[in-house]
Formats: structure tokens, C-alpha cells, sequence
């Protein structure tokens, strides 16, 4: 199963992962959970956010991704941690430089249990050269993050980039959840604090791209 937990506070948002995540299952934190995260801070021992992630992680033999706004000393970044198993798999960033946050350059994939999974940040799901780079390095799966409510425009844009990148999407704003399936079919759609997903997917090769994307460095 997919949880994605939103809306509360980060003490009550583990309790309920412990509760209820068992072993293979994936935790989707949305940034209104954990906030800001000053990396400063949590290398000096100061905050232990990351180390009650990585816990949560290696006690649920699960995944875990949490988006955070992240501070790096004078520089803001909207970003997702990813861990599996208790041990950090890497940092998604936001790579358009949007709302006062510093520009990105971390567009990563992640191989799970359920294939391997790209990840998007706020309003990169907008540019369909970032789907198409996440096509071209094998992705199954996408799970986008967004800190506003899901619109229908949002819905509509998420549906044909699915589509058109054969990838199985798991969106989650902060009043919403859904998953579109690759061939832009809405197959769940989940309001509230605590939201639970299937994880199932399925893939297809992409028809429509045609051409290599350029790397990003």
C-alpha cells in the first residue's frame, strides 16, 4: 500500500506510519507535515528529523519519501528525502526556480519494490521535458508532490503527461491524492489527513517520445 500523510504534525504523522505501515509499503509525507529543514542544523545534531525518518524506515522495512522545504545555508530548495529500509536513498529537487526557492539540479530515479520510481516537486510536473527524461531512464512510476490543492486543470495536465510517458502517477496536493494509471485513466482518488493507495502498477512504452532528452547536470 501508498500512505500519504498531510496536515498534521510531524509527532502524530510517525505514531500513525508505526501503526499502520508494514513491511513494503511506501510513506508519502506531504510538506505541510515536516515544513522547513535546515540541513545546518541536522548535521550539527540540533534537529533529528531526518534520523526519525530514517527510523521509521528501518523499523517498517518500508520507503519513505517526505517532502520538506529545505534550507542550505543562505539557499531555500523544495525537495523530497528518500529512504528505503533505513538508509537515505537520495534528494529530489524542485529544478525550475519557482515561489522564492533556489533552482534545483537533483531530477532522480528510485529503484523500489514496485519498479523504479522518479519523483517530481512542486510545479516540475508542468514541463514535459522532465517526463520525458524520467521515460528515457526506465521509469514505471512518478510520485509528484505539490503543496497547493489539486485542481482540475492540475488533474487534466497530470492525465495526459501520464499518458504520454506511459508512467503510472501518484499525485498528492495537499487536499488530494490520486493515482493515474499509463494509459491517463484515473484509477483512486483519496481526500483527507490520512490517504491509502494501492501501489500497484503497470507500465507501457512511451509512443509519442521520440528523441533522447538533453542530461541534466
Amino acid at each position: 500500500m501508498l500512505y500519504c500523510i498531510c496536515r498534521i504534525p510531524p509527532e502524530q504523522a510517525l505514531g500513525h506510519a508505526f501503526a499502520h505501515v508494514k513491511r513494503g509499503d511506501t510513506v508519502c509525507l506531504h510538506r505541510s507535515v515536516v515544513g522547513r529543514l535546515d540541513m545546518r542544523k541536522e548535521l550539527d545534531g540540533e534537529q533529528e528529523t531526518v534520523a526519525a525518518l530514517m527510523r521509521l524506515s528501518a523499523i517498517t522495512r518500508s520507503a519513505v519519501f517526505c517532502a520538506v522545504r529545505a534550507i542550505v545555508d543562505d539557499d531555500r530548495y523544495d525537495s523530497v528525502i528518500a529512504f528505503e529500509n533505513g538508509k537515505l536513498l537520495g534528494i529530489s529537487d524542485r529544478i525550475s526556480p519557482r515561489a522564492g526557492f533556489s533552482e534545483g539540479n537533483s531530477l532522480r530515479c528510485y529503484d523500489l519494490h514496485f519498479g523504479r520510481t522518479g519523483v517530481l516537486v512542486g510545479r516540475d510536473f508542468e514541463y514535459p521535458e522532465l517526463w520525458r527524461a524520467l521515460a528515457f531512464s526506465d521509469c514505471k512510476n512518478c510520485i509528484v508532490f505539490d503543496e497547493r490543492n489539486l485542481s482540475a486543470l492540475d488533474e487534466s495536465l497530470l492525465t495526459s503527461l501520464a499518458f504520454t510517458a506511459g508512467l503510472t502517477v501518484f499525485a498528492h496536493f495537499y487536499d488530494r491524492s490520486v493515482v493515474i494509471s499509463p494509459d491517463g485513466a484515473k484509477r483512486e482518488s483519496v481526500d483527507g489527513t490520512f490517504r491509502t493507495l494501492p501501489s500497484e502498477t503497470e507500465s507501457r512504452k512511451p509512443k509519442i517520445l521520440s528523441s533522447k532528452p538533453r542530461l541534466f547536470k
